[in-house]
């Protein structure tokens, strides 16, 4: 067979160390394309990390937005004219009829103004969705201060009228005229080659009015906990893992736990571990643990509870988890939600519902021989349900393919004038 192989491939995101989950997969996709022999810049807006992506990496020495003074990331956040210019010039000095642009994250410290220097180069930019940036000005298609789902259509005059932003309607209205101003350098009401982690995002982004005709769905690569075998039905406790945070919904966790009498450890930190220490003392609180301390952790799960008030796009703890062999309980508006529970590998409970949540706790507690059934399901579906690294990385570079002869037939990039008619790199695999 073959491919279309671009000459070089420019990763672009807010950082570039491993510190969440776009950055990690970032970081990730530049080594697996070095090894399948590509060129690779990493392009980041961040100081430079102990330990480069690649070393050809770019870094712009920027701050996130929550650790600058207000009125720098006022301005910042919406046009960081340092990152157009460094982007724009990489552009302008390097640019190949076979060079891809793949965007992973851009909200916390490059701004919209790097989809200004993008949009010359837009048939061969690729932008992963890791989260509903692209089509929510807040990012999660979430009423943060009630900590519920929004189902309005972003963008909306009912949305706009909405304060539904963590800190105030300021802050609102600075999203939506962030949002408007990206929207203007790269419209995503045209085809754009945008990759989404979970089959229902591309619902959601149709229904905003995103052009899904490039929309293509690559789920996230996952490895599960390093357990070991694990046997959750002989297991009492039950695990939340995540952040402590309102929106991740740790204490209905909590509240749910006490209602139905089950022990709960909590993996994670933030804001909200003062509350869980002084109104929920039973509760065992973890803190962060590293991967191998986590499987020694969960080893002793009988499930691993997910209790996000917001429509998380993949849930990658909940597919360590399951892949591990260990049941999950989590919120019917997680995206995986009904997906796991069809295949026997969970239950879901109504999103904010604590006691639809305590039930659930109290069933799976309670009979052994459903916990048994689950795990072993867990273990025959996992395997469906994510990508591998390696098998994520061939997914990339089968989209790159894609890409590149989309953007070397005009005819299939209406209004758009290509860049050149030299045809990009072919390989043979």
């Amino acid at each position: 067979m073959t491919l279309w192989q671009p000459d070089r491939v420019v990763v672009i995101n807010d950082r570039s160390a491993m510190v969440g989950g776009a950055s990690n997969l970032a970081i990730l996709s530049a080594g697996l394309l070095e090894r399948h022999g590509l060129r690779v810049t990493y392009f980041a807006g961040d100081d430079p990390s102990r330990d480069k992506p690649v070393d050809d990496t770019i870094n712009l020495a920027g701050k996130p937005l929550v650790q600058q003074g207000k009125l720098s990331a006022f301005v910042g956040g919406i046009y960081n004219a340092r990152a157009y210019d460094a982007l724009h010039e990489l552009i302008s000095l390097r640019d190949t009829p076979s060079t891809i642009y793949h965007v992973h994250g851009w909200s916390k410290i490059l701004s919209p103004s790097i989809f200004r220097a993008l949009a010359k180069v837009r048939e061969r930019t690729v932008l992963h969705a890791h989260d509903y940036f692209l089509a929510c000005p807040n990012g999660g298609f979430a009423n943060y201060r009630k900590q519920q789902v929004c189902d309005l259509i972003p963008m909306s005059a009912q949305c706009l009228a909405t304060q539904c932003d963590k800190r105030g309607y300021h802050e609102k209205l600075w999203r939506s005229a962030r949002h408007l101003l990206r929207e203007q350098f790269y419209p995503t009401t045209l085809p754009a080659n945008i990759v989404v982690v979970h089959e229902r995002m591309r619902q959601m982004f149709e229904r905003s009015g995103v052009n899904v005709e490039r929309v293509e769905t690559i789920r996230n690569p996952v490895e599960p906990f390093p357990t070991g075998p694990v046997m959750p039905s002989r297991n009492s406790a039950f695990f939340f893992i995540g952040r402590l945070e309102p929106e991740k919904g740790f204490e209905d966790a909590a509240k749910a736990a006490r209602l139905a009498g089950t022990k709960l450890h909590v993996i994670g930190d933030g804001n909200g571990r003062a509350l869980l220490e002084n109104i929920y003392p039973e509760i065992t609180i973890h803190g962060w643990r590293g991967r191998e301390e986590i499987g020694q952790l969960v080893r002793n799960a009988r499930a691993v509870v997910i209790s996000s008030r917001v429509p998380e796009p993949f849930g990658l703890a909940a597919l360590e988890a399951v892949s591990a062999g260990i049941p999950v309980i989590m919120p019917d508006a997680a995206l995986l939600g009904r997906e796991l529970e069809e295949l026997g590998c969970g239950l879901t409970f109504r999103s904010g519902d604590t006691k639809g949540l305590a039930d659930g706790l109290r069933r799976l507690a309670t009979d052994d021989d459903l916990v048994r059934a689950m795990s072993e399901r867990c273990r025959v579906n996992a395997g469906n349900l994510a990508h591998t690294p390696a098998s994520w990385g061939n997914a990339i570079m089968a989209l790159y393919d894609r890409v590149l002869r989309q953007a070397a037939d005009p005819r299939r990039s209406p209004g758009h004038r290509p860049v050149s008619t030299t045809h990009p790199a072919r390989i043979s695999g």
